[in-house]
């Protein structure tokens, strides 16, 4: 009885000894969950379908910040809503802002755009490479908070970016048969993913932060479609499904529904290569003959 005892006491102690981590979106959260493998596991902030860009925080939100040793998050470009609770619900804990790690190069958001995003487009979780950077960002971060498992952090994160690297091979290969068919993406928030697989955008139903398309835009996305460059017209949660059939009528252009933030797909390890496969499929789908 003594030894069981003794056994759950070491159980705990080391359960105890994980850093109490929050991160804001369900792909961070993966990320992260790759990188605590064995050690812990992180709190997630939003709902995994939830909108990023207007969330509104519950008080249960406001004492899982207060609760944090370390939250690690995109950054005020994709939620700015987070920056001032963090500040005042989470003044001790650290903080890791992805957006402003190191090791990966920042796409710009068009010239032009009208947005509260400035001029960085914060969805790179959409490209394995940026995935990479921010898995060795994160490792130090919880190296830095939990040095005793600084190491495992470390190796946990080197393995899970070998991993990124064969899912990004894998799929610019996939994604070579459909490579020069247009499509229309449901707004500016797909570009990492493009780049990262050579897919060929040619306009946005919304801007990166979502708000509503004018007449004249809509206009401009009817005469693309129109056109005959545009082969799909892609549309997601914070998109209108109503938009689809208003673009593609009278035209043999195809309408897919897409995820970037895989609502659908189980939290923790083995999230992130999952969600950019479905990605991936989804769009590939569309884009074939």
């Amino acid at each position: 009885m003594r030894l069981l005892t003794t056994l759950a006491a070491l159980i705990a102690t080391d359960a105890a000894a994980a850093p109490n981590v929050v991160t804001d979106i369900a792909p961070v959260h993966a990320l992260v969950s790759e990188v605590m493998g064995g050690v812990g596991s992180p709190t997630l902030l939003l709902p995994a379908n939830a909108d990023a860009h207007h969330y509104t925080m519950r008080p249960s939100d406001g004492q899982v910040l207060a609760d944090a040793d370390l939250v690690i998050w995109v950054g005020a470009g994709l939620t700015p809503w987070l920056e001032a609770p963090l500040d005042a619900l989470a003044p001790d804990a650290e903080k890791l802002t992805l957006l402003l790690s190191e090791g990966w190069t920042p796409r710009e958001l068009h010239d032009g755009d009208d947005h509260d995003h400035g001029v960085i487009d914060p969805h790179a979780w959409l490209d394995p490479a940026v995935a990479n950077a921010w898995l060795g960002a994160i490792a130090v971060a919880l190296g830095a908070a939990d040095p005793e498992n600084a190491e495992t952090y470390a190796e946990n994160a080197e393995q899970a970016a070998v991993s990124n690297v064969e899912l990004r091979l894998s799929i610019a290969g996939d994604m070579e048969a459909v490579a020069g068919r247009g499509v229309i993406w449901p707004h500016d928030a797909y570009g990492y993913f493009a780049d990262a697989f050579g897919v060929t955008g040619l306009g946005a139903i919304l801007n990166s932060d979502a708000s509503a398309p004018g007449p004249a835009h809509i206009a401009e996305l009817r005469e693309l479609t129109q056109s005959g460059d545009v082969v799909c017209v892609l549309l997601d949660t914070e998109v209108s499904s109503s938009w689809g059939p208003v673009l593609v009528e009278g035209t043999n252009v195809k309408i897919q529904q897409i995820d970037p933030v895989g609502a659908d797909i189980p939290l923790g390890v083995g999230f992130y290569p999952a969600l950019i496969s479905q990605l991936a499929d989804q769009i590939s789908e569309c884009l074939r003959p």
